[in-house]
Parts: C-alpha cells; structure tokens; sequence
C-alpha cells in the first residue's frame, strides 16, 4: 500500500477530476511554444526530475498485483453433510404387580362377635406374563421355528422374564435400580422366540423384568390374579401390571354405603413425587378439602380413601395428576349390600378419553350391566349406545343417544339384553370417559338376612389392534372366553401358548363388521392344554378389538369374573427412528 509520500506526490501529478496538469508533463511540450522549453530528458519546469510520477505509479503495481491474486482465488468449497440412520430401541422393560388386596387393621378388627368379624381377603396373588422376540413368528400369525434367531448353539432366542419382590428394596438409596429377592416362579422359553412365566403365590407387590435376548424392550405383558372363593371379599380380580405413569383416570368407582374406593400411589424411584386428585360426581367436580395434593417420597406407598372425600356416591371418577417422579397406581373397589359381598376389583388407570370407545366382553347374566360415562370437560355432549352381538347391533337392548353433562359423570342401565357376552360401543360429539360394571350373582348364602354374593367386573375400553395384540392369563389357565369386537370385515388369527411355552396351531376366525365374537376356552386349547397367553393377528389393521374375560368357581355353585382387555403388541416393542445430518 501507498505510503503518505507517495499520496501526496500522486496529489501533485493528478487534478481531482484525474487528468494531467496544464503545462505539466508530456503536454507541457505540445503547447505551441507556450509551455517552457525542457531543459533535458527527465527534469520537469521546477528542476526535479520526471521520475516522481513514475514512481507513484509503481507504488500502486503492488496493491494491482494483489487484487488480481485475490480475484483468481479457486472457489472454496464446503465439505459434504455426513448423514446416518439408526434405530433406537427402548430398554428392557419393568412391570409392577399391584398386589393383593389391602384392608386397613381397623377394618378387621372393629367387629367384637367372633361370628360377625370380617373375614380378610386372599393374601398371595398368581402372576402370569408372556415375552416375545419382535421378530417372533407369532406376531405375524405364524407358527414358524425356522423364521427365529438362533444363538451359536442354534438354540432359539428368547426373551429373558425375572419376577422381584420389591419389599425389600423401599429402604434403598435407589429403589429404581436397587434388585430385590428372586421370587419362586416358572419360566420356560419356547421355540417360536416365546417365553413364559407363571408364579402361583406372590406375597405383596413384585417388579416384572423383561428383556430380549439383545437385551432390548420385547413385546410383553403381564397381568395378576387374585382369587379369595368365599368370606367378606368374595371375588375374582384380574389387573394388568403396568410401568409407574404420570396419569391416571379411573371410572366405575362407588362409595355408597359398605362399598371401598381406595386409591394407591406408590413410587418406586429415588425422587419424590406429588400426585393432585380430582373427583368427579353425578353434581359435578367434588370439593376436595385440602385432599387434593399427596406426596409420596421415595420408595414410599400412600393410600386415600375416597370414601373419606366424597361419601355415598353411586358413580365417581377419579383423576390423578403426578409432578415429579412417575407413579405406580391402582384402585382397590370392594363393595358390600349389607352382610352380603358385593365384589373386589383391582383396577389400573383407563385410556385417555377419546370419541370412539369400544368395550368388549361385557357378561350379561340375569341382572343388568351399568354403563359408566364421564365428560371431564365443561361443555355437554352427546353419546350414542350401541350394544353388539354375533349377528350386529342389538336393537332393543342400544339406548341410542345418551346426553352427557358436562364436568360429571352419568349412569345407564343397558335392560333388555339377552345373557352372554356382549361389546358396549360408544360414540361421542367430544371426547369421554367410558366403563361397564358387569355383576354376577352367586348362590344364595345361608341363613334369612343374606341374599345372593354378587361378583363385581368393571370393563374397560380396549384398543385398536393395530398390527397384532397379545394378552397374558393367570398361571392356572386362562377358564372363560375372547371376545372380539370387529369394526369392518375381516379375518383374525388366534394362536395361543400353553404353560410349558408350545403353541396352538393359527386359528382363524372370520368376523363381520359390527359385529361381537366370541371364542371360547375349549377351542383356545394348546396341544389340549389351557393358555397361558393368546396372541390375535387381524388381517386388516385397526379393525378389531379385544378383551378375555376370566371366570373361576367359587366352590359353591357360584361363578367369579374379571376382565382384562387385550393390548397392541406395537405398544411394548417398537423402536424409533432417528436421522441424523450435520
């Protein structure tokens, strides 16, 4: 660049505009004699030298020199996005048992004549689960050896199922992770990428584990079965074990006179949690009275009795809300006319509410099922009933069009229909809550003041199957029946798994649309035993959805059920795709 020298000699050569001048330079010598004779070559008229304007000029051959360099710079170019592809998939998964039946000491003990004490219920539970590979043949509606991973061995790959107490780990650091006590069960893996599980006599809560052979989330599930024939809590409860959750909606809950709503929250983790709560009525949202906020610590178990709440209410829905730490949850209903029971059920929190619910396996058998609907929304609503049987709609047992107020919870009678298994369908201008509580009376007791025990089963809305669906069955067999409620023409395969893992061969139904089917136990049968576990392959995806109801005698001539739906298997295994660029 120009020094301040040579700027200024660059001012004496050149005017302003850039032109030479007058009487300077090599004009000077062409201006008709005007100008002053050169003296010689290389002096100007003030005696320097010619040279400076060169000079100048050669200053500037550095800075042209530059930019040319500058200009004939090859492009840069960026270096080229690496990209990649993979699938995450979830962890192995944990299940937690509920448990049995819990009755506070004061409960037990509040009866001074031998004769008229409570009676406690069953004490152990039975747990049954089943695990399949992703890729097991099953879950196409196959029953094919050849398709399954093998190991070096050539042995089958197979899930892995592990059952914990989880008693002893509430005083641990880390009751998440922490291990418990192995408890006694049976496991067998099967040929097909299949495992099962049976434990006949768990005492308290248990965790359920389970991993495929990559140690990856499989496809599974779990349910526990608690059964007490006779005495106070006569009943029959069938619960699926469930991940701790944020949320929960229960519906089908009574707090009348001898009847027992009583909400469990248990945290399983290292970090504290907070539940809020809102009961739901006939009249409306309930005052809660300061019980509207429970903290549950680490590895710690609270329990509220809705009773305490909202006293003497036929229909209630109850909603959780958890900050913090995800929770364990269920609801243990048990219900009294009298001296006479009345049913338990253990129950897991329901899907969210939707406009579309279907509710399969509804037993219809001499007295009525009750229809449970809730708008936790402030607007009112309109639902429309339909009851399906095998041959479609069932006209004179449907109620139509149901309005449903808004921010409570209504009840209907569903008369008329004939004894069976039916499926409740329900459709709404908004989105709602919906339940059946299903009864079933037992033989008439002895002596003058009992009548008949009646067992108690609240059904839920069961989800769209929408690749395949899987449901566990207690360890002793699954006694009863599948319903299978279609939602357009389709055909269904059913293959069903026996306790020592081996498999039925595929059996396929043909459904219509509209339409409820129901498959009986003996038709289930694996090899002529009883399953274990069924999984239900529909041919068109979406179409059809599913529930077992569970039925065990009580040794009396009476008959005990529960329920539990059939889940998508898409929801336990599927893993998520990532795409990453940069």
């Amino acid at each position: 660049m120009p020094d301040s020298r040579d700027r200024d000699e660059l001012a004496d050569v050149l005017p302003e505009d850039g032109a030479p001048r007058p009487g300077e330079g090599a004009d000077a010598a062409d201006d008709g004699g005007a100008g002053t004779p050169r003296t010689g070559a290389g002096q100007d008229v003030a005696g320097g030298t010619r040279r400076r304007p060169l000079l100048a000029l050669g200053a500037l051959l550095p800075l042209a020199a530059a930019a040319a360099a500058v200009v004939e710079l090859p492009p840069r170019v960026a270096p080229e996005a690496e990209r990649a592809a993979t699938t995450a998939r979830p962890g192995p998964l944990t299940l937690l048992v509920p448990g049995p039946v819990q009755v506070p000491d004061e409960v037990l003990g509040t009866a001074t004549d031998a004769d008229l004490a409570v009676t406690p219920p069953s004490t152990a539970v039975a747990v049954g689960a089943i695990a399949l590979e992703t890729d097991s043949s099953l879950l196409f509606g196959r029953v094919s050896g050849s398709e399954t991973r093998r190991d070096e061995q050539g042995e089958a790959s197979a899930p892995a199922l592990t059952l914990e107490d989880t008693e002893d780990t509430e005083d641990t650091e880390d009751t998440e992770d922490s291990e418990g006590d192995a408890l006694d069960a049976t496991v067998t893996a099967g040929e097909v990428g299949n495992t099962v599980l049976g434990a006949s006599a768990v005492e308290g809560t248990a965790r359920l584990g389970a991993a495929t052979a990559e140690d990856d989330r499989p496809v599974a599930d779990a349910v526990q079965s608690t059964l007490t024939p006779t005495g106070d809590y006569r009943s029959l409860a069938l619960t699926r074990a469930l991940p701790p959750s944020a949320e929960g909606i229960f519906l089908g809950l009574t707090t009348t006179a001898g009847s027992s709503a009583q909400l469990v929250l248990r945290n399983p983790s290292s970090r504290p949690a907070t539940a809020a709560l809102q009961v739901w009525t006939p009249d409306g949202p309930a005052a809660m009275s300061g019980r509207s906020q429970v903290v549950v610590a680490p590895g710690e178990e609270q329990s509220v009795l809705l009773e305490s709440i909202v006293p003497d209410q036929e229909a209630l829905a109850l909603e959780v809300a958890v900050q913090g730490s995800p929770l364990a949850m269920h609801l243990q209903l048990s219900e009294r006319s009298g001296l006479t029971p009345g049913g338990v059920e253990i129950l897991t929190p329901i899907a969210a509410p939707d406009r579309d619910l279907v509710i399969p396996g509804v037993e219809v058998a001499g007295t009525a099922p009750t229809l449970v609907l809730a708008n936790l929304r402030a607007q009112e609503t309109t639902a429309r009933v339909e009851v399906l049987g095998p041959d479609g709609v069932i006209d004179e047992g449907s109620p139509g069009e149901v309005p449903v107020t808004g921010e409570s919870v209504t009840t209907l009678a569903l008369e008329s229909l004939p004894d069976g298994a039916v499926t409740v369908r329900v459709r709404a201008d908004a989105a709602i809550c919906a339940a059946v509580r299903s009864p079933i009376a037992g033989a008439d007791l002895a002596g003058s003041t009992l009548g008949a025990p009646v067992d108690l089963a609240v059904l839920v809305p069961a989800p769209s199957l929408t690749s395949s669906g899987i449901v566990a069955l207690p360890p002793g067999g699954g006694h009863g029946w599948l319903t299978l409620a279609a939602e357009a023409d389709t055909t269904c395969t059913l293959i069903t798994v026996a306790a020592d893992a081996t498999t039925s061969e595929p059996i396929v139904r043909e459904l219509a649309a509209d339409t409820s089917t129901v498959v009986a136990d003996p038709s289930l049968r694996a090899g002529g035993a009883q399953p274990v576990a069924v999984v239900i392959v529909p041919d068109q995806p979406g179409a059809v959805r599913a529930a077992w109801m569970q039925r065990e005698q009580d040794g009396a001539g009476g008959v005990l059920h529960s329920a539990v739906t059939v889940v998508p298997s898409a929801a336990t295994g599927e893993g998520t795709s990532i795409r990453v660029e940069g």
